[in-house]
């Protein structure tokens, strides 16, 4: 069976990441779980915000670019 990931993208006027499911859109807050699309693997991770906002997974973080798009499952 073929995963079915979403979009996520950044709403530069309510400063979020925004997920779309089934035609609603869903506002993530900080300390919410997801798992991000890497390649060809979900790779679960917390949203966090500082200066900008980023994922902390296992043993990594990085920042997330506001102009990108990331395919997601929450």
């Amino acid at each position: 069976m073929t995963r079915s990931w979403n979009k996520m993208t950044y709403d530069k006027d309510g400063a979020c990441w925004v997920v779309y499911l089934g035609g609603r859109s869903y506002t993530l807050h900080c300390g919410e779980c997801i798992e991000i699309r890497i390649g060809d693997k979900g790779i679960p991770c917390r949203i966090e915000l500082d200066r900008d906002w980023y994922v902390i997974m296992r043993e990594a973080r990085f920042n997330l670019r506001k102009k990108e798009t990331y395919q997601v499952d929450i």
